[in-house]
């Protein structure tokens, strides 16, 4: 039977708020597939930061309005469903201000507490992201704070990293509400270490999130990539672009007060795009796996 939510009854079931509002009009046409819409405002907060001169939806938002399409309509508790796995994520056209965009989902297996969905987004212009989701039950937090942090360690900010919050926005246009990397601590050779700092300051946590969302993960992973791209002599002046998520695999649930590594390995490439894969880590414990891709562009 089919069962509409207005953008207040969306909200109402989620437990968000502004930025975080990305469905204003939610359907479910049966057990198994289910509608969303959106239209995009210039003033949507996060294109302060994404990008200031040239404003596009982040494609991880794309992937976030999925997931709050399914949760809207999946049995049990919306508010307690996470994704544990993304594949074969691909980004293929920008959704701009002003864009009107359409989100189909289709539940293609499930069991009692997990849900493999294939979404897409639409606007005018055709399908701009494509994503295979896995969403699971998630009603309790697993990470957290258990004891005093340890302030010195491999990956702290010295005067030695090798790129500090500056130097990261000279290369990269992200600003606040969307620059999701502090620092990078390493680069050696390929590999990379960039930090974030996980706070309770945070716009998605204001937004009614008690965790990091599990598809920004991937979004912290991909300015790790750039930045560090984007800083070899070669490709002074350009910009970097995400493309797609390979794989992403969602340990567990990180949360405010934690301090997250980024471990990534670039292996050099002729071509405008870069491949990057890796772990995400709490301390030494792996909380995500990515493996995604992006285009580095001309200016």
């Amino acid at each position: 039977m089919s069962e509409v939510l207005q953008v207040n009854e969306i909200y109402a079931k989620l437990g968000l708020k502004a930025p975080w509002k990305l469905l204003d009009f939610a359907q479910k046409n049966d057990d198994t597939h289910f509608t969303g819409y959106k239209g995009f405002a210039v003033n949507e907060e996060f294109f302060v930061g994404h990008f200031p001169v040239h404003p596009i939806v982040p494609g991880v938002l794309h992937v976030e309005s999925m997931r709050q399409l399914c949760c809207c309509f999946l049995p049990g508790d919306a508010r307690a469903k996470r994704i544990k796995m993304l594949e074969k994520v691909k980004f293929r056209r920008p959704i701009l201000p002003g864009d009107r965009m359409i989100v189909e989902a289709e539940v293609v297996e499930f069991s009692d507490d997990q849900w493999i969905i294939k979404a897409v987004c639409k606007t005018a212009s055709g399908v701009c992201s494509e994503a295979t989701m896995t969403i699971i039950s998630a009603p309790e937090v697993t990470g957290g704070i258990k004891s005093l942090p340890v302030l010195d360690s491999e990956c702290a900010r010295t005067a030695d990293i090798n790129m500090d919050t500056d130097q990261v926005m000279g290369l990269m246009p992200h600003r606040f509400p969307f620059l999701l990397i502090d620092y990078i601590a390493k680069v050696e050779s390929t590999r990379i270490i960039a930090v974030k700092n996980i706070s309770g300051n945070e716009q998605f946590i204001d937004g009614g999130y008690t965790t990091v969302p599990d598809a920004l993960m991937c979004e912290i992973a991909a300015q790790s990539g750039c930045a560090s791209v984007l800083s070899r002599p070669e490709n002074a002046g350009k910009l970097g672009f995400f493309m797609a998520i390979d794989k992403a695999v969602f340990h567990r649930q990180v949360v405010p007060g934690e301090q997250i590594l980024i471990d990534i390995n670039l292996p050099e490439s002729k071509s405008r795009f870069g491949k990057g894969a890796g772990l995400i880590r709490v301390g030494e414990e792996v909380v995500a796996e990515v493996a995604l891709m992006f285009a580095i562009v001309e200016a």
